[in-house]
């Protein structure tokens, strides 16, 4: 079940900082860390607050196919790819291959100050199409809705 905003809105902050080739975002989410990691890694978890991802299919070993839509102007388009997700002591990292094409590694890492986790993402995409900064636009604007949606459990 995806979370519905129902009228409600999560306030999480965002913020970007560019470095060739990473880009990193900064969200703060009034969640623990601990609550913020489990819908990070546990695949249901994962789906229900992703506003991209509808399906994910365990293949063990932390590797995952993944089942995402998503519009291309006014076009649906649905595709599937690999992920592997690792979750470390204060870190969560996914690694995603797209069509075999694009690289798309995420490393989240947590800190709590006064009641608010912040989050530090830093972003890499490798690929040899020029897709750098339409996916750092896509990605960022997916996180946020999943961090807000994260914030209104």
């Amino acid at each position: 079940m995806k979370y519905p905003n129902n009228g409600k809105r999560a306030i999480v902050s965002s913020q970007i900082k560019k470095t060739h080739p990473m880009t990193e975002f900064i969200f703060k989410v009034k969640k623990d860390i601990i609550i913020i990691k489990q819908q990070l890694t546990i695949v249901e978890n994962f789906v229900n607050v992703h506003p991209l991802v509808y399906k994910m299919k365990d293949l063990g070993w932390n590797k995952y196919k993944v089942f995402e839509k998503i519009k291309i102007g006014v076009i649906p388009y649905r595709f599937t790819y690999k992920a592997i997700i690792t979750d470390e002591k204060d870190s969560v990292n996914i690694v995603a291959t797209v069509m075999g094409l694009t690289t798309i590694s995420m490393f989240f890492t947590f800190q709590e100050e006064d009641k608010v986790t912040v989050i530090h993402e830093r972003l890499i995409i490798k690929s040899p199409l020029p897709i750098k900064n339409y996916m750092n636009r896509l990605i960022e604007k997916q996180h946020k809705t999943m961090f807000n949606n994260i914030e209104l459990i």
